[in-house]
């Protein structure tokens, strides 16, 4: 990003800056915007209740009689609370560290982004980025390793003036390919 894209200077005259916090419903649409642009969470998906069915399947195949159900039982249920329990704990565990930053200031050009929190002050390029998508409620940009480990939340809500929104879509599809899922 150029020396004139700091935390600290005067935004460009097309620039865009908002002031959010990130709640727990911003990581949870972002973390599953991010699953639906990533081809090996969108596998994970589909492996593990493969995977779950196919288990089932070989239990009963067996036969009632030949099997002690209690940990067969257990272990299922196991393996189900970490298919739909898994994305809501992990959504919340960032939260909670992302929560540490408090009100955040970002500010969007052409150049890249910026922002700053109680906790410090971060400028990237857009290269730093691979791709981004878009929810709903929010924009997700992506690092650019390939199961985009990395991301930034940027919600809706906090762009405030009309046409903001097209605004920010405009400075992301002229920096970053957009993901369509």
């Amino acid at each position: 990003m150029s020396e004139s894209m700091t935390a600290s200077a005067p935004a460009p005259a097309d620039a865009l800056t908002f002031d959010y916090e990130l709640t727990i419903a911003d990581v949870r649409s972002a973390l599953r915007a991010r699953t639906r642009a990533v081809r090996s969470a969108r596998l994970m998906k589909i492996v593990l209740p493969a995977a779950y069915a196919v288990f089932v399947a070989g239990v009963v195949a067996k036969g009632v009689e030949q099997r002690d159900w209690n940990p067969l039982v257990s272990f299922g249920l196991v393996i189900l609370m970490v298919l739909w329990g898994s994305p809501a704990l992990q959504a919340r565990s960032a939260h909670k560290t992302l929560e540490r930053e408090g009100r955040t200031r970002t500010t969007v050009a052409a150049g890249g982004l910026a922002g700053t929190s109680a906790n410090g002050s971060r400028s990237m390029a857009w290269s730093a980025f691979g791709r981004y998508t878009e929810a709903k409620d929010l924009f997700v940009l992506l690092s650019a390793d390939k199961r985009a480990g990395c991301l930034v939340i940027l919600p809706k809500r906090a762009l405030t003036g009309p046409g903001d929104v097209d605004r920010l879509r405009a400075l992301l599809d002229a920096s970053l390919p957009r993901v369509q899922r």
